[in-house]
């Protein structure tokens, strides 16, 4: 009996230490894509956006606007959203089902707008699928922080 149970914890170590690896193996994956992201929005590097985004990306902004892939990228192009810097913080990576990454972040973004500089800091959600064995974003949605009240 003794040893059923420690061939039993030897499997189940094992089993659970590979898990864990996978887990952070995509957490780094999902990290690496979400600073190819931003290279690319920063570099305006419409290859780049096309492999990184999944044709169906909802693009959604602080001012409500939600943008389809094509929308952003050429939004990016010709200048209508001009990044000049995006700034991490804070970010968090869970990774659901081997498949599935959801990334909060907050984020401070330097970008002019339709010409006007802004900046802004944006807490961020991201959701990226693994597609035929690449990672693609599927959803962002950025917020305001709330104003501080003042006592």
């Amino acid at each position: 009996m003794r040893k059923i149970i420690f061939i039993y914890l030897i499997f189940s170590f094992f089993f659970f230490s590979s898990y864990a690896q996978q887990k952070n193996a995509a957490q780094s994956e999902v990290m690496t894509k979400m600073m190819s992201l931003k290279n690319a929005l920063i570099a305006k590097d419409s290859v780049a956006l096309s492999n990184l985004l999944a044709d169906d990306v909802t693009y959604g902004h602080s001012t409500g606007v939600i943008q389809t892939k094509v929308q952003l990228i050429r939004s990016a192009l010709n200048g209508e959203q001009d990044y000049r810097s995006i700034d991490p913080s804070n970010m968090n990576v869970r990774i659901y089902n081997d498949n599935t990454g959801v990334v909060n972040v907050t984020l401070k973004v330097n970008v002019y707008n339709l010409g006007k500089p802004l900046d802004v800091t944006l807490f961020t959600t991201l959701v990226w699928v693994k597609i035929n064995g690449d990672w693609k974003l599927v959803a962002r949605q950025a917020v305001r922080p709330p104003a501080e009240t003042k006592n």
